[in-house]
């Protein structure tokens, strides 16, 4: 059960990062693209994408708060890499 959970904190972060990558404003400012996300949202959705971690932690999987935060970090790597121009 728990790796479900993990797996579902995983994509929903990365769904977020990914979001956020998108409406990033030096990012779409370079490829002329328009303005990017304002600041409040830009930190509404950061703030977002940590819940699912802060989740994993306090419901007490220390193990699943790491491999949500290896996940994480491999979703923003890829998220930038499929985001280049």
């Amino acid at each position: 059960m728990m790796s479900v959970l993990t797996l579902l904190a995983i994509v929903a972060s990365g769904g977020l990062v990914f979001l956020l990558g998108h409406g990033d404003p030096k990012r779409r400012r370079s490829a002329r693209k328009g303005k990017g996300h304002d600041v409040g949202l830009r930190r509404l959705l950061a703030a977002a994408a940590l819940l699912p971690g802060l989740a994993l932690l306090l419901y007490g999987g220390g193990a699943a708060f790491l491999l949500w935060l290896g996940g994480a970090a491999l979703a923003g790597w890829t998220a930038a890499l499929l985001m280049q121009a």
